[in-house]
């Protein structure tokens, strides 16, 4: 029987701009570098860097990228106080595939809006 895995996580603030994308990779990459990476990475680090460009694009500072290793799988998700958006819409629309990348390649994901802010997640 394989052992339990313990839920652990992390946190980083993240700056809007040309950066933002980059350091949220290595941040998630410096965070998982002791554990075992989930089965694709490579899914893992794409749609964490979508996820962080678009809230550097549309949201609104302070921007929180948070991963948790959970025993169903790693759970990313990025935080802003902007008001957030509707799903439906947002994949309906031509401008980019960011939304649709994380709706085909992620096990589940959703949205969260709350009086402070929005966040976004993916689970793979």
């Amino acid at each position: 029987m394989a052992p339990r895995l313990e839920p652990h996580a992390w946190s980083h603030r993240l700056r809007a701009g040309p950066e933002t994308s980059r350091e949220a990779r290595w941040f998630l990459w410096q965070a998982l570098k002791d554990d075992e990476p989930p089965a694709d990475m490579d899914t893992a680090v794409l749609l964490t860097s979508e996820l962080a460009s678009n809230a550097a694009r549309h949201g609104e500072e302070p921007i929180e990228l948070s991963i948790t290793v959970e025993e169903e799988g790693l759970r990313v998700s990025v935080y802003d106080q902007g008001p957030g958006f509707d799903p439906g819409e947002e994949l309906g629309r031509s401008a980019g595939w960011g939304l649709g990348l994380i709706d085909q390649l992620s096990s589940d994901w959703g949205i969260e809006r709350g009086d402070q802010g929005t966040e976004v997640w993916f689970r793979l």
